[in-house]
Parts: structure tokens; C-alpha cells; sequence
């Protein structure tokens, strides 16, 4: 029995009743090279990355769209163009402090930590209609750090209200 890759185009025979040939299939960044072994009855691949690397992938990851893409290097490369993009999230302004919790050098750093941690939604009456500010609950004046447990994500009127409530 024979039939054509979709991917490759190239025309590739059955090699058993349950497995095909790959050879020249390419699923995403990698190319099957040659069968490398069988494994508790899946067949493993030996790749090639279009970065050079090689990788042993089993045959139903590259034959699914959501299969294996890369030998890892595609995952590092959206990861940089995310960080030329939007930059570090924190910019390397925070530290350990006691119990694995951080503390951030800048408010702006502690701000930005905060709704991404907690998201954008006043946490007093819900409202995620524009950008919620980053309040203190204990205050920065009386002892209170840059953490995540010191941060209260609120819209500008309860923020407003807030600091009208306090002495």
C-alpha cells in the first residue's frame, strides 16, 4: 500500500500494517531522518532540527498539528522575541526575602508584579474597566515592603477612598 505525506509531499511506503515511513516528513521545525527504535510499541524518529540539532521524537508527535514542532529551539525563540517585545516583566528589581517571598527595589517593579499576579479587577468591587492602581495594605511610611502580600489591586475611586478613610 502507498500513499503521499501531507506535510512533505513526498511519497512514502507502509512499512507495517501499523506503522509508516516518515522519512522527509516535516512537522513544524523538524524533519524524521530514519527510524530509530520501537518503544512499548511506538516507533521513535530520529530528527533533525533546522537549527542543526537532532531528537528523537515518537511517530504520533509528528504526525499531529499539536505535536512535537522543534527540538526546543522554537520555544526559546518566542520567548525572546516575547522579552524584545515587552521587555523583562519585573526588569530584575526584586529580591528573596524570608519564607520565598520578594520584594521589589521600586514601586513601579511591585506594581507591575502585582496585577500580573492578581490581574487587572479592583479587589474591593470588581470594576476591570481601565488599569487599577497597586495599594499598600500595610503602608511603605509604617514598615510595609514591596511584596505581593502587602499589594491590594484597586480601582482609583477605592483607591480614592481608601486613603480618604486613613488618618
Amino acid at each position: 500500500m502507498r500513499f503521499l505525506s501531507v506535510c512533505s509531499g513526498i511519497e512514502a511506503a507502509v512499512v507495517s500494517r501499523h506503522m509508516r515511513d516518515l522519512t522527509g516528513h516535516r512537522n513544524g521545525r523538524l524533519v524524521a531522518v530514519a527510524l530509530d527504535s520501537s518503544k512499548a510499541g511506538r516507533a521513535m524518529w530520529s530528527c533533525r532540527c533546522d537549527c542543526g540539532a537532532s531528537v528523537v521524537v515518537q511517530s504520533n508527535n509528528l504526525t499531529r498539528d499539536a505535536g512535537t514542532k522543534s527540538c526546543g529551539c522554537l520555544r526559546a525563540d518566542a520567548q525572546r522575541a516575547r522579552l524584545a517585545r515587552d521587555g523583562a516583566w519585573n526588569d530584575g528589581k526584586s529580591y528573596a526575602i524570608g519564607g520565598g517571598a520578594r520584594c521589589y527595589k521600586t514601586r513601579h517593579a511591585w506594581a507591575k508584579a502585582a496585577i500580573r499576579h492578581y490581574g487587572n479587577k479592583c479587589m474591593r468591587c470588581g470594576w476591570s474597566a481601565a488599569r487599577c492602581d497597586v495599594h499598600h495594605k500595610h503602608p511603605k511610611a509604617a514598615g510595609g515592603l514591596h511584596t505581593l502580600a502587602n499589594a491590594l489591586v484597586i480601582c482609583p475611586n477605592c483607591h480614592r477612598v481608601e486613603h480618604e478613610a486613613r488618618p
